[in-house]
C-alpha cells in the first residue's frame, strides 16, 4: 500500500498559517498575562501564562513544516 505525498504548496500554506495562528495567540496570551492582567480573572491570566508556551512551539511547528516545504519545492536557501 502506498501513499501519495502530499503537495509541497499545500504544506507551505499550512506551515504559514500554523505560523500566522500562534503569532496571534502569542500576541493575546502575553497581553493577557502581562500588560492588561488586571482587567481578567486569575484564571483567564493563568490560561494566558499557560498558552504562550504552547503557542510558541505550535509557532516553531510551523516553521519547521514551511521549512520541509520549501525544501520539497527545491528551494533550498529557504530561512
Amino acid at each position: 500500500m502506498s501513499h501519495a505525498a502530499p503537495d509541497p504548496r499545500r504544506v507551505l500554506t499550512t506551515g504559514r498559517a500554523m505560523m500566522a495562528l500562534a503569532a496571534i495567540g502569542m500576541l493575546a496570551s502575553t497581553l493577557v498575562a502581562y500588560p492588561l492582567a488586571e482587567r481578567f480573572s486569575l484564571g483567564m491570566q493563568i490560561a494566558g501564562h499557560l498558552a504562550l508556551p504552547v503557542s510558541a512551539a505550535f509557532f516553531k511547528l510551523g516553521y519547521v513544516v514551511r521549512l520541509a516545504a520549501h525544501h520539497a519545492l527545491g528551494n533550498l536557501q529557504a530561512g
